[in-house]
């Protein structure tokens, strides 16, 4: 069973591709801590079934993170609700 994480911030890289700007999701740990992880990371994890992250909605409520392939033939993540680029992510604050 994965771990699952929510995504409260990201760290991002200033490039007009919004599939490849999101570097780090970042959040909160039970003990009040900071965490981060890499992207590629995240996604490694996440193909392995160590980990789930949760990301909160414009409706208020929790939505999963999905592997998603972009036009440029690489993995990025998003919200299940997204219909193509990362917009959940991206409205998250720059941590």
């Amino acid at each position: 069973m994965p771990s699952t994480y929510e995504v409260t911030a990201i760290r991002k890289c200033e490039t007009r591709n919004a599939f490849e700007s999101v570097t780090h999701l970042c959040g909160e740990a039970y003990d009040g801590s900071q965490w981060q992880i890499p992207h590629e990371d995240a996604i490694e994890g996440m193909r392995c079934g160590r980990f789930e992250f949760l990301v909160p909605t414009l409706e208020g409520k929790q939505g999963k993170l999905v592997i998603a392939r972009s036009p440029y033939n690489r993995y990025y993540l998003k919200c299940a609700q997204d219909r193509g680029e990362p917009t959940s992510l991206l409205r998250l604050p720059s941590a």
